[in-house]
């Protein structure tokens, strides 16, 4: 078993990588800057590139089979105002691309991180979070995210789609709570080392193929 990791250098990323690691599966990491992954492991192999640029993505990809994107429209900070730093279609643009590569490239799981309060788990948030969502920059992160998600819905891929609530980052393990259609509710919050557990261990696991889960800690 091979991965394609990308957002590895993010926080989630980080964590996915060491459970990986841990678990001796063989990881390919796209990032822009190779310097942030500071491992020098055996089962990791890492391409500089931008996952929004098809070429660069059929070049890291090389014998994988599977797809993890923990790819985001990010912010300079975690203040909702604050300046967008990458494309605010690059979750988008990198789903198109990987639905292209598929289509030339064995690829059998395509795993993807979205948000609670996408689509039509927007009406289940907060109003106080949705009113964050309108008038700050969240809205664009919100809005690729959504529009990836119809992308992947409308592919032929074994895909599963995960939608967070707020992360943390506690190193304790937490036990996952899945939510559809707001039942069980939701809590507010997951911690990253949590849902990379979660993660790795539904790779191969047909019981999510198709499948769109809200995750928080139980």
């Amino acid at each position: 078993m091979k991965i394609l990791l990308l957002g590895a250098t993010g926080g989630l990323g980080k964590e996915i990588l060491l459970y990986a690691i841990k678990n001796k599966i063989n990881i390919n990491c796209l990032v822009r800057d190779p310097k942030k992954i500071n491992n020098q492991s055996p089962y990791i192999k890492v391409f500089k590139g931008d996952a929004t640029s098809y070429k660069d993505l059929i070049y890291a990809l090389e014998d994988s089979s599977i797809v993890i994107s923990t790819l985001n429209v990010c912010r300079r900070n975690i203040i909702p105002w604050s300046k967008i730093t990458n494309s605010k279609t690059t979750i988008s643009d990198f789903t198109n691309n990987i639905l292209k590569i598929s289509k030339e490239k064995q690829i059998n799981r395509f795993i993807s991180i979205s948000a609670w309060g996408a689509n039509e788990t927007k009406k289940d948030i907060p109003f106080w979070f949705k009113y964050l969502i309108k008038f700050s920059n969240l809205k664009y992160p919100y809005k690729d995210h959504e529009k990836h998600e119809e992308i992947i819905k409308n592919s032929n891929l074994n895909w599963t789609i995960l939608r967070p609530v707020a992360f943390i980052n506690t190193k304790k393990l937490m036990k996952i709570k899945e939510s559809y259609k707001n039942h069980p509710k939701p809590s507010l919050i997951i911690n990253r080392k949590s849902l990379a557990y979660f993660i790795i261990n539904i790779i191969n696991d047909e019981n999510y193929y198709k499948l769109m889960p809200v995750v928080s800690k139980d």
